[in-house]
């Protein structure tokens, strides 16, 4: 009898677009099957504005995943943003019993870290171990069995909001998925695109997508700091419309198509038509007045972060400096400003070493979904990085289902 498949799916839910990639693991790491995307537009800053519509996003990037796997998938690694999800470090203390360290001891000692006062609408999401310290003696990664009479464990708690997780989930379970697990888009994103040596030094993910900016800093291999900004690509396109006079969809296709982080790398000669609103007859404009209308938003934008990073202590130990991701990382010339502003090394974070699909999903844009089927590393858990909510995640019978994707 063959032996059937294991296969795993992570489900980005953005802003704009609804990204679910199908995988399984094989000896030579992952390999994407199945590919599938659709337009978002249940979602505002990250949260679920609208179930419904919500749910029709999913269906149909989950279809289309489905025809290209040749399989039916029921289960899915989901990721979370949007300003509702905060990281705080905490600290726990716990004597050491008999002078040397147990299991039981290392338990405690994360459940006193884990303590921290949260508002009454919060939910943790992860909790990340960063190191434990026996008598003074830090940066230790399993203090069990060692010898001593305190033992400390300094953790990252990433928490999100309760709502926002079950409208997340509920979306879901209404296209027929049970959610196995909830992650932060900034870890996601940083297991596609960091590399274990500039996790260890010194390096921050900044995933732009067109709601949110999502930050994850790392040193000594572990999450130090992390925040997500109510930000994002919509606001550059906004921006564009206002100036330009004409319509949202308009500003997204100029952006995209014409649109620069930096003047100077524009031919002023260059020009672009610009499409008039409520029958208006169309304009042309430089293209260098779009780069000059974007910068200053982009700009503002690395400030943001840059002045979170500063302000968690982190800003001095980060030698590998900041890896973009999202699809606004792929703006042409937003490397250079981002170096700019941060006053660091910039590079742009690409999936790299995939097998199967990887042309499906070379660009940044992608690097949340594939976190997501990647998974985060267990040692960094002190608890599993699921989010076991008390949602039942109903599987609808096949005819239900059936149905559902003919409507949608």
């Amino acid at each position: 009898m063959a032996k059937k498949r294991q296969l795993i799916a992570g489900l980005d839910v953005g802003t704009q677009k609804v990204a679910l990639l199908v995988a399984e693991h094989t000896s030579r790491g992952i390999e994407i099957l199945g590919v599938g995307s659709s337009a978002s537009r249940g979602l505002r800053a990250g949260r679920v504005s609208d179930v419904d519509r919500t749910t029709e996003a999913v269906l149909a990037a989950l279809t289309e995943a489905e025809m290209m796997a040749g399989s039916q998938i029921h289960n899915v690694t989901v990721s979370i943003s949007g300003d509702h999800v905060c990281g705080t470090n905490s600290h726990g203390v716990v004597a050491i019993e008999n002078g040397e360290v147990s299991q039981r001891a290392s338990r405690r000692v994360i459940a006193a870290a884990q303590a921290v006062p949260l508002p009454a609408d919060q939910r943790i999401l992860h909790l990340l171990c960063r190191e434990f310290v026996v008598d003074g003696q830090s940066g230790i990664i399993n203090p069990v069995g060692m010898s001593g009479v305190r033992l400390e464990a300094h953790l990252h708690v990433i928490s999100a909001g309760e709502s926002a997780l079950r409208n997340l989930v509920k979306s879901c379970n209404k296209a027929g998925l049970s959610v196995s697990g909830v992650i932060a888009s900034s870890l996601a994103s940083a297991e596609a695109v960091l590399e274990p040596e500039e996790k260890d030094l010194g390096v921050a993910v900044i995933d732009i997508g067109a709601g949110t900016i999502d930050l994850a800093v790392f040193h000594a291999g572990s999450v130090v700091h992390s925040a997500v900004f109510a930000v994002g690509g919509i606001d550059v396109t906004r921006d564009v419309a206002q100036v330009l006079e004409t319509t949202l969809s308009e500003a997204e296709g100029l952006k995209k198509r014409y649109g620069c982080a930096a003047p100077d790398l524009v031919d002023e000669e260059q020009t672009v038509e610009v499409a008039g609103v409520g029958g208006r007859t169309p304009r042309v404009v430089g293209r260098r007045l779009l780069a000059e209308i974007m910068e200053p938003r982009l700009e503002e934008m690395f400030e943001t972060v840059l002045d979170s990073i500063i302000r968690s202590g982190f800003g001095e130990l980060l030698p590998n400096g900041v890896v973009l991701t999202g699809g606004t990382s792929m703006t042409p010339g937003i490397v250079g400003l981002a170096a700019r502003v941060l006053q660091m090394p910039v590079r742009l974070g690409e999936p790299t070493g995939i097998e199967g699909l990887s042309d499906e999903i070379d660009d940044p844009s992608w690097a949340s979904a594939l976190g997501l089927v990647l998974g985060l590393p267990e040692k960094d858990m002190a608890t599993p990085g699921k989010w076991a909510g008390g949602i039942g995640a109903r599987l609808m019978p096949s005819w239900v289902r059936r149905r559902f994707k003919e409507m949608f």
